[in-house]
């Protein structure tokens, strides 16, 4: 863990402020979490935070999360931080994997999947 306090920290990037927002508040009582709204953030604040883990959206302009997370797994500063994708759209998983993904998960996903599925990608133990 990175953080001071011992709390798993969580970068979370989603171009959706509503999104983004809600995913947030159901994470921010048991991580510290931080939050970017587009890809190219996310590779910034990834290098410079060293999140535990990044929470990705797949849907972003300019820069879709597929080529974040390639990018991210390229760089050598971010290229250990696991990445959880989150799409609204069809499940995905070959390229995902091809990304660099840790997991992909369907959007709107329950709190407790999104927490087990953080929880496996820090520490590879589930609750």
């Amino acid at each position: 863990m990175h953080e001071a306090a011992g709390r798993v920290s969580v970068l979370l990037v989603d171009d959706c402020g509503d999104q983004r927002d809600l995913y947030e508040l159901l994470l921010a009582p048991e991580y510290r979490v931080f939050t970017a709204a587009r890809g190219s953030e996310a590779l910034v604040l990834a290098a410079v935070r060293q999140p535990d883990v990044i929470v990705l959206d797949i849907e972003m302009p300019e820069m879709n999360g597929f080529e974040t997370c390639r990018r991210l797994k390229n760089d050598p500063a971010t290229r250990a931080i696991p990445v959880i994708m989150l799409t609204a759209g069809d499940y995905i998983p070959d390229e995902a994997r091809v990304a660099g993904a840790f997991a992909v998960l369907e959007k709107p996903c329950p709190e407790r999947k999104l927490v087990e599925t953080i929880e496996t990608a820090v520490t590879g133990i589930a609750r």
